[in-house]
């Protein structure tokens, strides 16, 4: 059984280090990593999309 490699695209952003500090405490409290987390969340918000519903 073979995993199908994806091509990723590597970002970069600007958060205030405090921001991302707390961030990062907070996930780590519920055993998340931030890289998977913000890239779920933009799965779902294109999922949301291609479903029709409108973004908060």
């Amino acid at each position: 059984m073979t995993a199908e490699k994806k091509e990723m695209q590597s970002v970069t952003i600007r958060i205030p280090k405090t921001l991302y500090a707390e961030y990062k405490k907070a996930l780590l409290t519920q055993g998340k990593i931030v890289t998977y987390d913000v890239r779920n969340y933009m799965a779902e918000v294109v999922e949301k999309q291609t479903k029709g519903q409108k973004q908060a």
